[in-house]
């Protein structure tokens, strides 16, 4: 798995609890959702199956307790060692860009509960998560209050994260230019000679204003930090950097990231409609600077049937130290700074997506669906994501036109 759907494990978390809601006493809410993630860009390949379930129940009205489990099983192939064209016009049919074959099982195990008084509520979470050669621990707290009748929200919510990633040990005293990669997990969080782990913290702070400013428009702003310090490289990746040397992926230590996002909601009256319109501008302390702009519109088909419609755009700029040749003129003590990397995410890029989704609610007029569900919904989605990227090469080719889908089933019961 990359680093970067890691680090944003906790940040996911912590949404889905901002989005809980209030409950009566007595009730349960069983979810299960199934995702299914295609790509494949020049030179490599990833497939990831992600099954989810998810248990609440409420006692009493003040109350509400959680519990959850998610997996991914990936498989597939990524880029193991990176070579600039440079590197290739000096050494001509020496195609050393290799890939690397990726067979990984993440399982995650989450608990939680809401306490509730009035216009106030308080939210504790904790994750567990295991994989090949990453542990990760977190928990998360929130807040939340709704005065003034209930049409404006105010949240507050914290995460942290400690986890450890397995890397290869390296040579004492030796510098970064002579670190080499991890060959695979074998060993991993065991007491081998060959492994050893590094520990990554993520400190993450959220806070949102939403506001209802008439019965058919709501607005929410969101601002979000998060503070990032430990061995955020890839440690399977390999750069060709100066004089032909390959090195382990080398980035900075510490990154601090923040967003800002603006999201409003306008029902349509008269075509039974909801149309959302969101914007976010990010950047952080490598040099990345981002928007995205984000249009849905969903349709009421009578009670039972909605479909809803979206895209989205992206655009970001690429890391202060990002060189798509560490072999020219960007050397590693040169302009670009002593970090190196082979990660296409870091580069300059932009995206597109497009996609539909579909949930049908079945609540029985008089008593319970089978004698136990008060309600049941089915919904089913699919995604289509192109990513351009304007710097990023392999053996000297520009990767463009890269497509991922996306696939979702999910089934929520109400007891």
């Amino acid at each position: 798995m990359q680093l970067r759907t890691r680090l944003l494990t906790p940040l996911a978390a912590l949404a889905a609890l901002l989005c809980a809601t209030s409950s009566g006493a007595q009730v349960a809410t069983f979810d299960t959702t199934h995702s299914l993630f295609h790509e494949a860009p020049t030179r490599s390949n990833m497939t990831v199956y992600t099954p989810s379930t998810d248990l609440e129940v409420t006692p009493w009205e003040f109350l509400s307790l959680r519990a959850g489990w998610e997996a991914d099983v990936v498989s597939g192939a990524s880029v193991a060692v990176k070579a600039g064209p440079t590197y290739q016009t000096v050494h001509p049919g020496a195609d050393v860009v290799t890939t690397a074959s990726v067979h990984d099982l993440r399982n995650s195990a989450r608990g939680g509960f809401t306490l509730r008084k009035d216009i106030v509520s308080f939210t504790g979470g904790y994750n567990y998560s295991t994989e090949n050669d990453y542990r990760s621990n977190s928990f998360n707290v929130a807040a939340r209050t709704e005065p003034l009748q209930h049409d404006t929200q105010l949240e507050a919510a914290y995460a942290h994260n400690f986890d450890d990633v397995c890397n290869r040990v390296q040579t004492a005293g030796n510098p970064a230019t002579l670190s080499r990669a991890l060959e695979d997990s074998t060993g991993c969080f065991t007491s081998s000679a060959t492994r050893t782990k590094d520990a990554i913290s993520v400190d993450s702070l959220q806070g949102s204003w939403s506001q209802a400013w008439t019965p058919t428009f709501v607005m929410q702003l969101v601002y979000n930090v998060s503070v990032t310090d430990g061995f955020q490289s890839d440690p399977y990746r390999s750069v060709i950097i100066s004089e032909g040397v390959e090195a382990q992926e080398h980035v900075p230590n510490d990154r601090t990231r923040q967003s800002v996002t603006l999201k409003t909601n306008f029902y349509l009256r008269p075509l039974r409609a909801a149309l959302r319109i969101s914007l976010r501008g990010y950047d952080d302390t490598w040099g990345i600077v981002s928007e995205t702009g984000e249009l849905e519109l969903e349709k009421y088909f009578g009670e039972a049937f909605r479909l809803l419609a979206r895209g989205r755009v992206y655009n970001q700029t690429g890391a202060v130290f990002w060189s798509d040749d560490y072999t020219g003129g960007n050397a590693p003590l040169g302009p670009k700074g002593q970090y190196w990397s082979g990660d296409r995410e870091l580069s300059p890029f932009w995206s597109w997506l497009g996609g539909v989704r579909g949930i049908y609610t079945v609540t029985p007029a008089h008593g319970r669906l089978l004698g136990i569900m008060s309600r049941l919904k089915v919904g089913a989605s699919f995604d289509l994501q192109n990513f351009y990227y304007s710097q990023f090469t392999l053996g000297g080719t520009p990767v463009t036109n890269t497509f991922a889908y996306f696939g979702g089933l999910e089934l929520s019961a109400i007891f």
